[in-house]
């Protein structure tokens, strides 16, 4: 066990600070399904929980620094609202979206400031191609 190296990949504080956002609205999906589970009906609650797994998944691939994590994310702040309007979940729907709509604006920057890994830097590759 003395032999590997714990993995903390340097981030940059706007991408930090959207990961942290968007783990605080997968908290309050998943607080409003426990409150509503027995109100809502089995396909509002299964898009509720695919929701919530997906964002979990995308962060950990952002937190971990995976090249297209950042570039997926736009997408899917676009889909899952509109799935959850679409399925006319209500008022919930529209309080996801307006969520969704400020998590494009942090995003952005988060984008603007993401830190790629370094490419590589081969001694012998002629200058034309670098």
């Amino acid at each position: 066990m003395s032999k590997f190296k714990s993995y903390h990949p340097k981030l940059h504080r706007a991408v930090t600070r959207y990961t942290a956002i968007q783990y605080v609205i997968a908290l309050g999906i998943m607080l409003y399904l426990f409150w509503n589970m027995h109100s809502l009906p089995p396909h509002h609650q299964l898009i509720t929980v695919i929701t919530v797994v997906v964002m979990g998944i995308q962060n950990g691939f952002i937190l971990s620094r995976a090249k297209v994590a950042l570039a997926v994310e736009g997408p899917r702040l676009l889909v899952f609202p509109l799935l959850w309007i679409a399925t006319g979940m209500g008022v919930a729907a529209l309080v996801y979206t307006a969520f969704s709509i400020a998590s494009l604006l942090v995003l952005a920057n988060a984008v603007r400031h993401k830190n790629h890994r370094p490419p590589l830097h081969l001694v012998n590759e002629p200058e034309n191609l670098a």
